[in-house]
């Protein structure tokens, strides 16, 4: 069973935000002979759902991500972190480990579990108070964050050596704000198409009380340089500033489908964790 995106037929408030809203197709208009880069260049959500397979409401939150995803294509990078006590194993059925140390660490830090999934972060950003952010409140939060204009642009590059699993990752990041907090850049791995069980109680997703052959995808697999990144620059950014990281990273884990596998990397402030920009690139 696939999570199909016309699965259900629901209908976003983002909906109708847009209905209102003119999109603005190329050729763009020129000043002074240049174009300004944010005219071109969107902002980008990084959106974590935080899942497990032994989470009945779990499929419908997959499904509001994935049809956002359809809404705005392009401009929300997923990852799928399972974490808490609806990701641990039971047998017979629920034996695939899904979890990884850097999801748990960040379900630790943010305490999502404890809140209840599905939950999700929006850049990580805090809305009132609170990180945490219900599925049923995604999509007009990431609405009001997709009309703002980007304050960075993320180029990736990398090569993959098939034979060793070496990766090698180029992060070229342009800034059109000054940040003057230190700034981190993070590189995850997310592997698609996982087909195992899945416990759910919406019978418009799938089976009930529970899916055998449900597609987990985006699951969040580990990272190129740990849970919290590396430093971009130690001294904030300026406007119109360029910067860059590489990476190398070796995949030892045999058992994960490196044709399925994406780099989800983002860029963040260090004092506040909010991620000022994201995406993402096919690991093969």
């Amino acid at each position: 069973m696939k999570i199909g995106i016309g699965i259900l037929t629901l209908v976003f408030a983002v909906g109708i935000v847009l209905s209102s809203c003119d999109v603005i197709e190329p050729p763009y208009t020129e000043e002074n002979g240049t174009v300004n880069p944010t005219d071109t260049i969107f902002r980008k959500i990084l959106l974590e759902d935080f899942t497990g397979h032994q989470c009945p409401n779990c499929p419908s939150a997959a499904v509001i991500a994935h049809q956002l995803m359809e809404l705005y294509p392009g401009k929300i990078m997923l990852v799928t972190v399972h974490a808490g006590y609806f990701a641990d194993l039971s047998s017979p059925n629920y034996m695939t480990d899904f979890r990884c140390t850097e999801g748990t660490a960040l379900d630790n830090y943010f305490g999502v579990s404890s809140v209840g999934n599905p939950n999700g972060l929006i850049n990580r950003k805090d809305f009132g108070g609170s990180r945490v952010v219900g599925p049923d409140d995604w999509s007009t939060k990431i609405a009001d964050l997709l009309m703002l204009a980007p304050d960075a642009n993320i180029e990736l590059s990398r090569t993959f050596n098939t034979g060793t699993s070496e990766l090698s990752l180029n992060i070229d990041v342009d800034f059109y704000n000054e940040f003057t907090n230190p700034i981190m850049v993070s590189a995850y791995l997310t592997e698609d198409s996982i087909i195992d069980y899945q416990k759910n109680n919406n019978p418009a997703v799938g089976a009930t009380p529970e899916i055998p052959d449900y597609v987990h995808m985006h699951v969040l697999r580990g990272s190129v340089n740990g849970t919290w990144g590396d430093t971009l620059s130690a001294t904030g950014v300026v406007n119109g500033g360029n910067y860059s990281k590489s990476l190398n990273y070796t995949i030892s884990n045999g058992t994960w489908d490196k044709d399925q596998m994406h780099i989800v990397v983002f860029v963040y402030d260090a004092a506040t964790l909010e991620v000022i920009q994201a995406e993402e690139i096919k690991l093969k």
